[in-house]
Formats: structure tokens, C-alpha cells, sequence
């Protein structure tokens, strides 16, 4: 009987170690946290899946050709999306604008800019590579920031 009831955990044991609940969830500063634990109000599960595991929720169904086995897990991993949240976008374009501002500053007040060549030496733009270089600083704030 000891033998049939450890013989029952140890296969339990193995079929949870198939499939996984993550939980993800942003913190304040914007920073994308995974648990194994819930983490609040704005938490959402996640599931990751191992060879062998069930269907994988919010996977995207591709149907195997007759004839062939299990997807491997590389297919698996393939088939999961997972797409960032309204707020991590928000958060992702604040963060460019913020960037591209401080280029386009740094650029309207520098007199020289350079480029920096593969063996470590310095190039220094041209008048007119300047100006191309303060532009595309400009459309990068008018693209992120707009």
C-alpha cells in the first residue's frame, strides 16, 4: 500500500513539472515582474508550457499536419504571444520621448558631433551631416512625443 501511494506522488509530482503558472505584473516604476506567486490587483497569469504539457492557453492554435506527433518544444514556445499591456506601451513611448528629447537637446547645443569609427577613433560630422543629424532628432520627438 506504502509502495502504491508513493508511486502516486512521484507521478504527480512529474506531471506538474509539464506545465507552469507564472504570474506577471508591473510594478510602479514600470519595471515587468514574473512570479510564481500573484502579485496584486493588476497581475495576470500566464502559462508556460513544457513538452507534453495540456493546450496552452492564449497560444496560437496551428493545427499539426495528419501524420505527425507532438510539436517539440521549440514549436511550443514559437506558438506563445504574449503582448505588452496598454500601460507597458504608455510607459514604453514616455520613456522614447523622454530619450529623443534629451538627443535633440544635446544636439541643438553642441557644436560638433562625431561618429565613432571601428578602430576607436573619432569622425566629426560635416556642416551638412550636422544638420541631417539634428532633423532626424527632431522627427524622433515628433514621432514618440506627438
Amino acid at each position: 500500500m506504502l509502495r502504491l501511494i508513493s508511486c502516486a506522488c512521484l507521478v504527480l509530482l512529474a506531471a506538474s513539472a509539464f506545465a507552469a503558472e507564472v504570474y506577471r505584473s508591473v510594478d510602479a516604476n514600470g519595471t515587468v515582474v514574473y512570479s510564481d506567486r500573484p502579485g496584486g490587483a493588476h497581475t495576470e497569469r500566464i502559462f508556460i508550457a513544457t513538452p507534453g504539457a495540456a493546450p496552452v492557453p492564449r497560444a496560437v492554435a496551428t493545427p499539426a499536419p495528419a501524420g505527425q506527433g507532438r510539436a517539440s518544444a521549440d514549436e511550443l514556445r514559437a506558438e506563445v504571444r504574449i503582448e505588452p499591456t496598454p500601460g507597458e506601451i504608455a510607459a514604453e513611448r514616455a520613456r522614447n520621448c523622454a530619450l529623443a528629447e534629451e538627443r535633440a537637446d544635446r544636439y541643438r547645443v553642441s557644436q560638433r558631433l562625431y561618429r565613432t569609427l571601428p578602430n576607436g577613433e573619432r569622425e566629426y560630422l560635416s556642416d551638412a551631416e550636422l544638420d541631417e543629424a539634428r532633423a532626424r532628432a527632431d522627427a524622433d520627438v515628433a514621432s514618440w512625443c506627438g
